[in-house]
Order: structure tokens, then C-alpha cells, then sequence
């Protein structure tokens, strides 16, 4: 990666940095994609793909609907209430 490369990078990504750490940034991100490239030279042809990392299997319940507070209830909390609805203050002007 050349300083043109880091720049565009940089400027990609939004980011600001000074022209005196480009060449640290660009170096640090050739060792980067060096380690990446490395992980392509492993065989993984045996590798059974996982479907989490623990390969532990969460238990799945079933979702059930309870209905335990009524509209009443709910905004009888509220500091401020319009109608059936929270008032709340105004943030746009």
C-alpha cells in the first residue's frame, strides 16, 4: 500500500489522519492483510461449518402473549398523559 492508498482509505472511511502517522496506519495495515492472507493457506476442507461458537444448542421455547396491564394502568405512570397516549415535550421545532 502506497501513501495514495492510505489517503483514500482514510478519506473512505471518514477518518482525519495526521500526515505523520500515515506511514505508521499503512504499514500497520499491510501486516493486516498479511495475517488475513495467511488464514487462506488453512485447510478447512474438513471443517464442519458451526452454527454458533460453543456449539452448544440453546434450548427454544415457544413466545406466549400475556396481557397483564391494561391501557389504564400503564398511563396511570405516566407524569403527563393526552387522551389514551404519553405527552410528552416537544423536540422539534
Amino acid at each position: 500500500m502506497s501513501d495514495i492508498d492510505i489517503k483514500r482509505i482514510s478519506y473512505l472511511a471518514k477518518l482525519k489522519l495526521p500526515e505523520e502517522k500515515e506511514e505508521f496506519y499503512a504499514n500497520s495495515l499491510k501486516e493486516i492483510i498479511k495475517w488475513v492472507d495467511n488464514l487462506k493457506k488453512i485447510d478447512t476442507k474438513e471443517v464442519k461449518p458451526l452454527h454458533n461458537v460453543t456449539e452448544k444448542t440453546e434450548s427454544i421455547r415457544n413466545d406466549e402473549v400475556y396481557k397483564n396491564n391494561s391501557v389504564e394502568e400503564i398511563l396511570d405512570n405516566a407524569p403527563e398523559r393526552a387522551q389514551n397516549f404519553f405527552k410528552v415535550p416537544k423536540v422539534v421545532e
